[in-house]
């Protein structure tokens, strides 16, 4: 396992501090903002162990109510909405500073067989034919202030290669959609839970980026504000992230200031494994 790959783990596993209250440790990517992604995962973690052990997690909707500080820890209080026969319905608020940074609320099912269809994959490039992230990173890397420089060339968790790679800090014009090939970066734990909490890390990494593609715009460009509002997760079969899955990402809205992006993520072999969907800000001013 890598030590980033490990040391993202390590973030999942939170504090237990009483029964329904747990801390999370924060990363910070160089953007003194805590990362979305992590502040979902988290929450799903401590939602996880209040939940009943044989239910599984099957969907999660977060609201980003105010930005979080990666130089300070969080505080996940867990609160039960519902307890019915097959269905558990969780909510989490994430606690920083004494405000309230993130509403998650998550749907736990006891497992059933039922009715099975899904969409097809797309016929797509394979993760050999497409752009290896890390690598571009690297380049851009040399062209930073030093403390920016060591954030973007750093390991990354994940192996990601992708369709499309606009540059953050001078973006340029790309169609509404984004297909980006995922697999750990290393071998990760086979069971469900660190698998989703890992999947929800992933997910944020791509979704509103794709609504900035026909805009020609990067994410750090200058005049450029970009902010998650919310994104949800519906989780539809197990699946093994140690193997590349695919992220297939449209945006099909942009007005008022906001960008809407949905996704969904195959298994290399077609099996549609998981449904994203994402709003958020996306304010330019020269």
């Amino acid at each position: 396992m890598s030590d980033k790959l490990n040391q993202l783990i390590e973030l999942l596993k939170l504090e237990k501090i009483d029964d329904l209250i747990f801390r999370g440790a924060c990363e910070d990517l160089g953007f003194r903002q805590v990362f979305g992604g992590q502040v979902v995962a988290q929450s799903l973690s401590a939602a996880m162990q209040v939940a009943p052990p044989e239910r599984v997690l099957h969907s999660c909707h977060a609201y980003f109510l105010a930005p979080g500080d990666s130089q300070y820890p969080i505080i996940y209080d867990v609160e039960t909405l519902r307890e019915g026969r097959n269905f558990s319905a969780l909510r989490v608020k994430a606690i920083q500073h004494k405000n309230v940074i993130c509403h998650v609320t998550a749907s736990f099912q006891v497992p059933e067989e039922g009715f099975n269809h899904q969409s097809v994959m797309p016929q797509v490039p394979g993760p050999e034919q497409c752009i290896d992230e890390h690598e571009i990173m690297l380049k851009v890397a040399q062209t930073l202030p030093e403390s920016l420089s060591e954030k973007f060339a750093q390991e990354r968790p994940f192996q990601i290669h992708s369709r499309y790679l606009n540059n953050p800090f001078d973006g340029r014009e790309l169609p509404p959609e984004q297909y980006a090939w995922f697999k750990t970066n290393g071998e990760a734990p086979l069971d469900l839970q660190t698998q989703q909490c890992l999947l929800a890390y992933f997910s944020d990494f791509h979704c509103i980026l794709t609504a900035l593609h026909p805009h020609g715009k990067g994410f750090l460009q200058k005049g450029m504000k970009v902010a998650t509002i919310d994104h949800s997760i519906w989780f539809h079969r197990p699946f093994n992230l140690n193997n590349w899955h695919l992220h297939a990402i449209e945006s099909n809205n942009a007005f008022a200031g906001r960008g809407l992006a949905r996704g969904q993520i195959f298994a290399a072999d077609g099996t549609l494994i998981a449904t994203t969907q994402q709003e958020g800000l996306i304010r330019y001013q020269e």
